[in-house]
């Protein structure tokens, strides 16, 4: 990885420069501030930079340095970067990083079983490959989807009119809770969010949705285009049906002493083929007075990686468990299995570690998804990670 400290030192002296003469004289060791980089940076004079606001090196480590993965950097992340340069998760960008010492083989674990997708939604065949995971040679399965769900429809996500009803539309969550995206519920989010610069309809009662694949381009992105503020983003299927999206996925999960964050990349796999992905950057897109409705199933779309879950809401096709466990839904990058959160009785689990995982004598260890409303379906990973590429 390179050294993030220096390309942020030496961004910060190149725009901080006011001529050519100043530019000569300027102290390479000098270390401006985090907060002065913020403040040099950022056009918007929102305190944060978002990727347009960013250039060279900055756009080139940008998703290094966005550790909560918001879409924006801020002081705090541009101060903790350069002091712990690793913290971010091994993922495409950097999963060289060795973490041969973290594994914990004395660990009991449960091998993928390929035979829990539903082949038609797979391109191709499930092959094998080994391949170098943060510096151990790992037997990995490679599944490639278009990440298209085929157990139920997908959509819909904004209403049409502040008349229409909840059927009509999606769901949305805010502080643990999932509320029904219908008409009502559009025309109130100036009082939903106390904020009166909330209106995504026009006079006539008409909701301003971003219904062409240029709409969705400019809106189902952190730094929301200008003229599609106040919208409902709803991106459709179609748009990327032809996307591939590859799944590199260990065989047979390898337990980490130390939990990895979570990354930009999928983080897991129903057995559909669509892709589990990290918490939406619902910061980036409220501050824009948009919203990106989840449809019942927990699913949306984005440009890169087409429909995907942020959320496990029972649609999907899942394997009961002989005993009274919950269900499993499918599987985390790592292998590691994830269930859903209740088991037969309707109980949840109390002794989830912090990444929503738990061991038990049968399965070994495993995650239970989070309730819908918390925008996570994990928390982290605890297992050796595999990663997701997606083919445009």
């Amino acid at each position: 990885m390179k050294n993030i400290l220096f390309i942020i030192l030496t961004f910060v002296l190149l725009i901080s420069c006011k001529s050519n003469q100043e530019q000569n004289e300027q102290d390479p060791n000098q270390k401006l501030s985090s907060n002065q980089l913020i403040t040099d940076l950022d056009t918007d004079k929102d305190g944060k930079l978002s990727k347009n606001e960013v250039k060279g090196p900055l756009i080139d480590n940008f998703s290094t340095i966005d550790i909560n993965t918001d879409g924006f950097l801020t002081a705090a992340e541009l101060k903790k970067t350069p002091k712990n340069p690793n913290n971010r998760p091994p993922n495409q960008t950097n999963r060289k990083s060795d973490l041969s010492n973290e594994i914990n083989n004395s660990v009991k674990v449960t091998p993928v079983n390929p035979d829990y997708f539903i082949l038609e939604n797979i391109i191709g065949k499930i092959q094998k490959e080994t391949i170098d995971l943060n510096g151990i040679e790992t037997l990995c399965y490679i599944i490639k989807t278009n990440s298209q769900a085929s157990e139920h429809q997908m959509g819909p996500w904004c209403p049409r009119h502040i008349d229409d009803g909840m059927e009509k539309a999606g769901i949305w969550f805010e502080n643990g809770k999932v509320y029904d995206v219908s008409g009502h519920f559009i025309a109130n989010l100036d009082t939903f969010y106390s904020d009166d610069k909330w209106k995504l309809y026009r006079e006539n009662g008409t909701i301003k949705v971003t219904d062409t694949e240029e709409g969705c381009l400019a809106a189902a992105k952190p730094n929301v285009e200008e003229k599609y503020h106040n919208y409902c983003v709803e991106c459709l299927p179609e748009y990327f049906k032809d996307q591939i999206t590859t799944f590199v996925i260990p065989v047979t999960p390898k337990y980490l002493n130390s939990s990895q964050n979570l990354g930009r990349d999928g983080i897991g796999l129903a057995f559909n083929g669509v892709k589990f992905d990290p918490p939406a950057p619902t910061h980036a897109i409220l501050a824009a007075h948009t919203i990106a409705p989840l449809d019942d199933h927990g699913g949306h779309v984005n440009p890169h990686g087409g429909y995907h879950y942020h959320a496990a809401t029972g649609s999907t096709k899942q394997i009961e468990q002989n005993d009274l466990h919950s269900p499993i839904i499918g599987y985390a990058i790592d292998g590691f299995g994830i269930y859903s959160l209740s088991n037969k009785k309707e109980s949840k689990p109390t002794d989830l570690d912090e990444c929503g995982g738990h061991f038990d004598d049968t399965r070994g260890y495993h995650y239970h998804a989070g309730a819908p409303g918390d925008n996570q379906i994990i928390k982290c990973l605890h297992g050796l990670p595999g990663y997701t590429e997606v083919k445009e």
